[in-house]
């Protein structure tokens, strides 16, 4: 018995010093070494902009706004979306255990007692049997599995993060449009009542012989062209009204409670940090990472699959034709078993080819998702940077329109200019006018995009550093 508890301790040691493959354990560091520098470009227009410490609550709490916080609650807790994805953690997460099950022994136990009627007395007879087996990881295949199960399963966490990242840029992104709509909407019926008082002002100028047809043809033109462009805002704002109660689990018929009628304040620029700090806090570049590291340990357990298994079993059997004697009389069977692969037609190299090409095509992606987070970030800083130029030059522009406007009505008034220089001031304000709102919404849209970019998530430092740790 010595013998064997020495045999079984040292396979259980060996089988303990499996190590993860060299890849999985030095990609972060090579990845991100590869890419930090494609980054550094953007610092000084991160800076051109202004920089805030990175957040440690929800980032769209920064609008201060109690309806957009419930509305995001509603869409963590009821969007179809994250709830199928939280799903998919759970099966990864039932995986893993169902791996982490093959490093532990298996028992069972079955008894049975038997009885037969007869002209003596009716005899019984009760047996049991106690079966325990323990495959011996001698050469860390068990442990792989489980190591690629577990990150299988981090990886779908990971996902879960991704989704709900998405998910909450999706419904600001929504409640900005919708709010800038309703100031297009009250920017529109505004400019009608202007060109209607304006219309009215040429009929009695007409009326009076100091008009002419053209000029009240003419405005009668401009108001209704301002009359067309209101019913497609109208419809954008239901439809957008219906996506933002889709997006929080809610039916589109519901009723939509957001009371704001003016965009708030843009919100600030987060600082972007050092480039590896931006991209290990991006929940899908974790994803990415993790199932990379999961395909290299699937090749390892793969390859141990080629290897001979070997494998302890255990059998106690007694029997009695009275219980209490039971275990007067017992057998106890220890057996170590092995089994090697001989031929299996190429079946398990196969496998194991497929499992690092698999695992190489993960690291592929891996850098692709890389690339492209960076890509995001220059292009939302560009966005940001160049936007706010944009709405300085609009506001100029509008000024210099309403300074012309004002000019060619007094000049018009005087008799000094005809109709159609007013006519043509009026349209470009009011075109400009809707051209600013819109760029300031634009602007709104892509410092979004911004804090999406960076992995700005709806939880705390606190929280995403438990759910790394776990």
């Amino acid at each position: 018995m010595s013998r064997w508890v020495t045999v079984i301790a040292i396979t259980l040691m060996c089988g303990s010093c499996a190590s993860a493959p060299d890849r999985a354990s030095n990609i972060d560091k090579m990845v991100m070494e590869e890419y930090s520098r494609d980054l550094s470009a953007n610092t000084v227009k991160s800076a051109a902009l202004a920089e805030i410490t990175r957040p440690d609550k929800p980032w769209w709490e920064f609008y201060g706004d109690s309806e957009l916080n419930t509305l995001q609650e509603k869409a963590l807790a009821n969007n179809p979306g994250i709830n199928q994805t939280q799903k998919r953690l759970e099966q990864a997460a039932a995986s893993a255990r169902i791996s982490f099950s093959d490093l532990l022994p298996d028992a069972t136990l079955s008894g049975s007692r038997a009885t037969r009627n007869g002209d003596n007395d009716t005899p019984s007879s009760f047996t049991l049997r106690g079966a325990a087996g323990y495959e011996l990881d001698l050469w860390g295949g068990n442990r792989a599995d489980y190591n690629a199960s577990k990150l299988s399963a981090e990886a779908a966490a990971a996902d879960v993060k991704t989704a709900a990242v998405t998910l909450s840029a999706s419904i600001v992104e929504n409640w900005l449009t919708l709010i800038s709509l309703r100031e297009e909407e009250a920017l529109l019926r505004e400019q009608i009542k202007t060109n209607e008082m304006v219309l009215d002002l040429q009929h009695k100028r007409y009326a009076n012989g100091a008009a002419e047809a053209l000029d009240v043809l003419q405005q009668s033109g401009v108001l209704e062209n301002a009359k067309t462009q209101l019913p497609d805002v109208l419809a954008q704002q239901e439809i957008t009204e219906h996506l933002i109660l889709a997006l929080s689990g809610q039916s589109p018929s519901d009723i939509l409670i957001i009371n704001r009628e003016t965009l708030p304040d843009i919100l600030p620029i987060p600082d972007t940090g050092v480039p590896a700090d931006l991209m290990r806090g991006r929940p899908d570049i974790n994803a990415a990472w993790m199932r990379v590291a999961s395909a290299d340990w699937a090749s390892e357990a793969a390859r141990v699959d080629r290897l001979p298994n070997f494998d302890i079993s255990l059998d106690l059997s007694t029997a009695s034709s009275k219980f209490k004697n039971l275990f007067d009389v017992w057998m106890l069977d220890l057996a170590l078993n092995m089994a090697a692969p001989l031929f299996d037609g190429g079946q398990r190299a196969a496998e194991q080819a497929r499992q690092e090409a698999l695992a190489d095509e993960n690291f592929q992606n891996y850098r692709e998702v890389v690339l492209s987070a960076i890509g995001e970030v220059e292009d939302a800083l560009s966005l940001n940077y160049h936007q706010v130029d944009k709405i300085e030059a609009l506001e100029k522009q509008l000024d210099v329109s309403r300074s012309t406007l004002e000019q060619a009505t007094l000049s018009y008034s005087n008799g000094n200019a005809n109709y159609i220089s007013v006519l043509n001031s009026m349209i470009s304000t009011q075109s400009q006018e809707l051209q600013l709102l819109r760029a300031r919404r634009d602007l709104a849209l892509y410092r979004v995009a911004l804090y999406r970019s960076l992995g700005l998530h709806p939880w705390s430092k606190s929280e995403e550093a438990e759910a790394l740790d776990g």
